[in-house]
């Protein structure tokens, strides 16, 4: 297997989180999993600041409770809208004010996020 970089060289493995063949030189371990560099810096950062669930700053329509959920969860808060949306007109919710009510609860009940810099 050659390394993705560098298509004359073999690679020693492929990275845990990304999938990539990877290079002697690029490699790192942690915890006894193979990564490159890059994933390897992503995997320390995520060690050093644990996910928490807060309101985002950076993504926000009202008040980044959609936001905040779709980055604790890593998909796009548009889904997260879309399905908040869908949830008002469901009878078996009792609706519209229901999910108002979570809403507001949630933004309450969930911290700021800090803003990054």
């Amino acid at each position: 297997m050659k390394c993705t970089d560098d298509d004359k060289r073999e690679a020693i493995g492929v990275c845990t989180r990304c999938g990539k063949a990877v290079c002697p030189e690029d490699a790192v371990i942690i915890d006894g999993k193979l990564y490159c560099k890059e994933c390897a810096e992503k995997v320390r950062y995520e060690e050093r600041h644990p996910k928490t669930l807060h309101r985002s700053l950076t993504n926000r329509v009202i008040a980044g409770v959609c936001g905040g959920l779709g980055e604790y969860f890593g998909i796009d808060p548009t889904i997260i809208r879309i399905i908040f949306v869908l949830l008002m007109f469901l009878p078996r919710f009792s609706g519209f004010f229901t999910m108002i009510l979570i809403y507001i609860l949630l933004w309450i009940v969930m911290p700021e996020g800090e803003q990054v810099r």
